[in-house]
């Protein structure tokens, strides 16, 4: 489950909270996973969706959004037949569209199986995104590559909302064994080829190679540290990195635990000594926030919108590369145990600038104003 569909999640349930009446429609396919976790006052109408490669057409979601009550729709992402209803129905029942692509223009993304998505641009997508009232980005980065894909609708500036680390019983112990003299590289996340996990493993290997050959005595032994890639398979993934982790020669080194849930996955960060995520692009990356929240410093790529990391001294910010990935990871490996744990507080310094109540109540201005209720609020901008 991404970070669109999770962040999507919250912010019905904050809009539930404040009292708005919310209603999300979905498609699902049998491939799918478990549906996402929805407030219990959020009314869910999931539809199937069936071929048509990715677009998930499907008929059924548009004969129930015919007979609602719509007064704003709030659509996420872009691409598929729900996107299309959503243009559709503001364009027809002319109700204000808040439109978050959720990353999906940015330049990566846009070339990702890029010969598939011409066509749906010119069919319904290019028009629902110049029509849209107002978009949504999660991030500085996010609304640069909004500007550069050349739209001029006004932009609301708002991250994804992450809620703080639980405690007690909704924490269980990471799903390895973890000992006293084994620390930990952590990457959560799909199991996904835009995840970059290739140049991981290479970076990995490299290091590992770097303290074999004896160039650095606290090098990333087998013994001494290990990488854990957690999350779920999507299309076979999963089996490509393994066999490239046996051909690096680092199967001592490497753990595959599957995906983790909810509980897991705090005790996954909790156990965490390094947080890492190489993707090739995240126009957010709940995960890193969630990981500095629990005071792990990060290694991401510029691929992400996570400078301020470099900048604040709380982990670092490289290309997506093999060989800068894995200059990040000897830097960090070879620190002390204090000095990471310093880094860690600035870390969780920072993630505590991304509150549930400061997004939600950001959100909730961008709704009042787009149903001209209220001023343009500062979240919105428009240069």
């Amino acid at each position: 489950m991404g970070g669109p569909v999770l962040g999507m999640a919250a912010y019905v349930g904050l809009l539930a909270d404040a009292g708005f009446s919310v209603m999300v429609y979905s498609t699902k396919r049998d491939t799918d996973g478990e549906s996402f976790p929805l407030d219990s006052k959020v009314r869910h109408v999931q539809e199937p969706a069936a071929g048509w490669g990715g677009f998930r057409r499907s008929p059924a979601l548009w004969r129930q959004a015919h007979t609602a009550e719509i007064n704003l729709i709030h659509s996420h992402g872009l691409w598929t037949d729900a996107h299309r209803l959503a243009g559709y129905l503001a364009r027809t029942r002319r109700v204000p569209h808040l439109l978050a692509p959720c990353g999906m223009l940015m330049p990566g993304a846009l070339r990702h199986h890029g010969w598939k998505k011409v066509p749906v641009r010119i069919w319904f997508q290019d028009r629902a995104l110049r029509a849209a009232q107002c978009l949504h980005a999660k991030s500085d980065q996010e609304y640069r590559q909004i500007r550069a894909f050349g739209l001029r609708n006004p932009v609301a500036v708002i991250p994804n909302p992450i809620a703080p680390p639980p405690v007690g019983g909704s924490v269980v112990s990471a799903p390895w064994s973890k000992s006293p003299n084994r620390r930990t590289v952590l990457f959560l996340g799909r199991l996904h080829p835009v995840k970059g996990l290739a140049r991981l493993v290479q970076a990995w290997a490299e290091v590992q190679r770097f303290a074999v050959r004896g160039q650095w005595s606290s090098g990333p032994t087998h013994e001494t540290w290990q990488l854990i890639l957690a999350g779920p398979d999507e299309g076979g993934h999963r089996e490509e990195i393994e066999s490239l982790v046996a051909e690096c020669g680092c199967r001592d080194s490497v753990v595959f635990p599957g995906e983790l849930d909810e509980k897991q996955k705090w005790g996954a960060l909790a156990a965490a000594d390094l947080f890492v995520m190489p993707s090739d692009f995240e126009n957010f990356g709940n995960a890193i926030v969630e990981a500095m929240s629990c005071a792990v410093p990060v290694i991401t790529t510029t691929g992400t919108p996570w400078e301020e990391l470099r900048r604040a001294g709380a982990g670092w910010w490289v290309a997506p590369r093999v060989e800068p990935l894995a200059e990040a990871l000897r830097e960090a490996l070879a620190m002390s145990e204090t000095q990471r744990q310093e880094m860690g507080k600035r870390a969780a310094g920072l993630a505590a600038r991304f509150s549930p109540q400061q997004a939600g109540a950001d959100l909730i201005q961008v709704y009042r104003w787009l149903m001209n209720e209220i001023p343009r609020p500062p979240c919105v901008r428009d240069d």
